[in-house]
């Protein structure tokens, strides 16, 4: 079997090189144009929550019993995001979304470590996220200090105006898969390429070589 060489991939590379480039600019043109003109920007706002407990003997004894288990902050992240505080949040703030939507745009991070909870909210209207994710804290707060006596929840950060997502990391994926599709244009092109190139590919397809016949320029006649 033949053996391609860089001399044979560049030489139907070069055939094909308009394709090879257009596939990724055309596809980046793409979803940018998407981006810019049809799908609505989002934006999102965060507020952040610090856990502490007053010391209280007991209440104390209680939290930091509740704090040894594992799920303790689990707990407390799938609460903000319960049903309980979201319709109210859904209330509040006269949302045409039922709390499943405000859900599904709601993302909990928890450092269990210092035990801050960052609650971030995305929306199509900036003022909206701020209002929601402020409207959620609020409600959390509230359903945190009821789940375990002498629990303080302290709202360290407020959500301001929402602040548009970027989709440069969109760009760069599409960027990569678009250089994917033209390696895979550029390896089909080869497979497909039937030009002989080379003796040895005659040799490979069982053809017997008897000579080269050389190419002659035909010469014009002079008048």
């Amino acid at each position: 079997m033949h053996t391609l060489s860089f001399k044979d991939i560049w030489s139907v590379a070069k055939k094909n090189i308009i394709w090879i480039i257009a596939i990724p600019i055309v596809l980046l043109a793409t979803v940018f144009i998407l981006y810019s003109y049809f799908i609505p920007k989002q934006y999102t706002s965060n507020v952040q929550l610090f856990v502490t407990v007053n010391a209280d003997g007991v209440a104390s004894q209680t939290y930091e019993s509740l704090l040894m288990t594992q799920g303790l902050t689990d707990t407390y992240a799938k609460l903000i995001q319960s049903p309980k505080v979201l319709k109210n949040v859904v209330k509040e703030t006269k949302s045409v979304e039922s709390f499943e939507e405000i859900q599904k745009k709601t993302a909990v991070n928890v450092d269990e470590k210092s035990l801050v909870y960052s609650i971030s909210y995305k929306s199509e209207n900036p003022e909206e996220s701020a209002l929601v994710v402020n409207a959620i804290a609020k409600y959390a707060s509230k359903e945190l200090k009821a789940l375990v006596k002498g629990t303080k929840v302290t709202i360290i950060t407020s959500g301001e105006y929402g602040t548009a997502i970027s989709n440069v990391s969109k760009y760069i994926i599409t960027v990569i898969i678009g250089i994917i599709l033209s390696i895979s244009f550029l390896i089909i092109a080869i497979l497909l390429d039937t030009i002989v190139t080379k003796e040895e590919q005659l040799i490979d397809m069982g053809v017997v070589v008897l000579g080269d016949v050389p190419h002659i320029h035909k010469r014009r006649n002079k008048d």
